[in-house]
This record gives structure tokens, sequence and C-alpha cells, in this order.
């Protein structure tokens, strides 16, 4: 019973991976998320967190 169920638990995750292949994000939301991505340098020090951003990531327009 127990082998019977992993068997088919394991076919229906082989399934929905191969069915996946499609998925994708849509080229709005893609340039979205890379539009606001931040770059910089995360330091983590006795019981602080300082965020030193580069140039590059702050933005002009606002």
């Amino acid at each position: 019973m127990f082998y019977s169920f992993v068997l088919i638990f394991a076919l229906a995750l082989f399934l929905a991976a191969r069915s996946m292949k499609d998925f994708g994000i849509p080229k709005e939301i893609k340039q979205l998320l890379l539009s606001r991505k931040i770059k910089g340098t995360i330091l983590f020090l006795k019981g602080r967190t300082k965020h030193y951003s580069s140039p590059s990531s702050r933005s002009s327009g606002s």
C-alpha cells in the first residue's frame, strides 16, 4: 500500500514538473522586477545591519 502511494506520488510530481516547462513570468512583470533590482552590499555587524547601495541602483527619477 505504501509503495503504491509513493509510486503514484512520484509519477504525479514527474508529470507536474514536465507540464511546467512552458511556464514563465510575463515580460511586463520581469521588466518591473529588473527595474526595481537593488544592488549593493549588506553587512551584518554585531547587533545591527547596514546596507550600502551602489550608485547604479539609485533611481534618478525620484
